[in-house]
């Protein structure tokens, strides 16, 4: 029986490893002239053969946007896509900072020390937008304080509402987007490090892609925004936020909290003071527009209400800054 040659027998993995070489340098052309649109500026290379397209692009720096004013910037990225996964995209970033504003009270930027994330667009509909942001730091419109965090996870996705359902159904107009916050070690004002957990919900007349369109009917519902330490949880709110049009947000909602005093301290800006946390919450009430919120339900009989007087006193929701 005659035998094969070895190294006949690896001409077809040859051949092969050949050929997708040479679809991956097509495939990586193509990434290339996507990551070139949208980074005009930056100086890109593309690598990672065989099992994925990485392209790296330094000195980045991105402005745009009519009604929100975009802006982000860093000094190295690494964006990388399956060679067959275009809907799927994550970017490694260093030192990013990102930034959108509408106006005054109506805008959010944060930096960190690194950044990963990941964009899953199919057929022009965001199905999710995750991004996970070290040593952060992010400031709000709505208020003053300074906002830093060990870790800083949020993840968007577009919603879009039952066909089926009853139009008019519901008291707000139907959701349109989603947003899912955690914080780890994160601090207000250099206050005492907490734990954050939170759910938004954006309503709509229509997709999020207008803001002027969104602005006339559209709510931003916080549906629920959980602050804790390492003794359990402090505070758990609820609010509505209206959009007065390009300017500010004004917005409506209740705290149950084991720390009332505390809490009216963080939301005015006073001065933190000392308190036990309480055996059962108290809930209390806030309306307003940033810089004048007015914070309702405070118990007069506070001083003779039941303590855990085991626990250690309540956290400092809100530093001096």
């Amino acid at each position: 029986m005659r035998r094969i040659p070895l190294w006949l027998t690896l001409v077809p993995l040859v051949v092969g490893v050949g050929v997708y070489y040479l679809l991956w340098q097509g495939w990586a052309r193509d990434f290339s002239a996507v990551v070139a649109d949208w980074l005009p500026e930056a100086q890109v290379s593309v690598s990672g053969f065989p099992y994925r397209l990485e392209a790296d692009a330094r000195n980045v720096s991105l402005a745009g946007g009519d009604v929100v004013k975009l802006a982000v910037s860093s000094p190295r990225i690494r964006i990388n896509r399956g060679p067959w996964q275009a809907q799927l995209t994550v970017i490694a970033a260093q030192y990013p900072r990102f930034s959108a504003v509408v106006g005054p009270g109506l805008g959010a930027s944060f930096s960190g020390k690194s950044a990963m994330s990941s964009i899953n667009v199919e057929g022009g509909k965001l199905v999710r937008l995750s991004a996970v942001i070290e040593a952060a730091n992010a400031r709000l419109g709505f208020t003053s304080a300074k906002i830093a965090a060990d870790s800083l996870e949020l993840h968007a996705r577009e919603r879009f509402p039952d066909p089926a359902a009853p139009a008019g159904a519901a008291p707000t107009q139907p959701v349109r987007g989603q947003l899912v916050v955690a914080a780890q070690r994160i601090r207000f004002d250099a206050g005492d490090a907490l734990t954050l957990a939170g759910d938004v919900a954006v309503t709509g007349p229509a997709r999020l892609n207008s803001f002027d369109r969104w602005v006339t009917t559209g709510t931003i519902e916080l549906t629920r925004l959980s602050i804790a330490d390492a003794r359990g949880e402090v505070a758990g709110i609820k609010a509505r936020m209206v959009p007065i049009g390009r300017t500010a947000l004004r917005f409506a909602g209740t705290i149950e909290t084991i720390c009332p005093a505390s809490v009216e301290a963080a939301f005015l800006g006073l001065p933190p003071v000392h308190e036990m946390r309480l055996r059962a919450p108290v809930r209390l009430a806030f309306d307003g527009l940033p810089g004048a919120v007015r914070l309702t339900g405070m118990p007069d009989n506070l001083v003779f209400r039941a303590t855990r007087a085991q626990l250690p006193p309540c956290p400092v929701l809100r530093g001096r800054g």
